[in-house]
């Protein structure tokens, strides 16, 4: 038992510097799960620091193997976070969705991979780190003012009685809107619909608040 436990100068030097490795990784990961779990996705802080846990001890762990290739350990793992951000995709309606977290999961375990290199690519799993996070939050808001069309949004409106719902999407249809789905949540008292569109968020809120038949719009969080 005692010699299952026994770690020399230079074992207790491997348990410190995997351990900064773990730490380093923890927040470069937390940063992106974080942007991530904001948004609401499915993969957040929690899952995306795992990976990157994971992806640092595989790494580590094959560098002591005798005999193993430690590029035959990172294919496999590639391979393996293929699997795991693909359950993050799924099928709504006629939107797919969770790309943009299946790949969020994808670069951050090259994070993990960069980070137990260690040396320059340190560095580089940081800067990785910062344009990942720039692509997530400002790269889609760029896209909403270049490409209005190009993220549907949850539309929720309110009107007086159903001889307004006419009127008041070919209003909104004038005014730039596309439908993608429509459901009805209530009849009663009021008419109320979630609409999913795409189009200038903006210039659709304006138009919906400002028609007779509207008693209020808001677009879903």
């Amino acid at each position: 038992m005692n010699g299952l436990f026994a770690i020399d100068q230079k074992g207790l030097e491997l348990i410190f510097v995997v351990l900064v490795k773990l730490a380093i990784g923890a927040v470069l990961g937390g940063l992106i799960g974080w942007e991530r779990e904001r948004g609401g996705r499915a993969a957040g802080i929690r899952t995306h620091m795992l990976i990157v846990f994971g992806v640092i001890l595989f790494c580590e762990v094959s560098k002591v193997f005798v005999g193993t290739e430690p590029n035959r350990i990172a294919s496999m793992i590639v391979t393996g976070i293929g699997f795991l951000g693909a359950g993050t995709i799924m099928r709504v309606g006629p939107e797919v969705k969770g790309l943009t977290t299946a790949a969020s999961i994808w670069a951050v375990s090259a994070i993990g991979m960069s980070i137990s290199v260690g040396g320059a690519f340190m560095t580089v799993a940081v800067f990785a780190t910062l344009l990942a996070l720039a692509t997530l939050a400002l790269v889609t808001r760029i896209e909403q003012k270049l490409i209005p069309g190009a993220h549907p949004n949850d539309l929720l409106l309110s009107l007086r009685q159903q001889t307004d719902v006419v009127p008041v999407l070919h209003a909104l249809n004038q005014a730039g809107m596309r439908i993608e789905q429509t459901q009805i949540l209530s009849l009663e008292p009021t008419i109320d619909l979630m609409l999913h569109v795409s189009g200038d968020k903006d210039q659709i809120l304006r138009t919906a608040c400002a028609l007779p038949g509207v008693l209020s719009a808001t677009w879903s969080s």
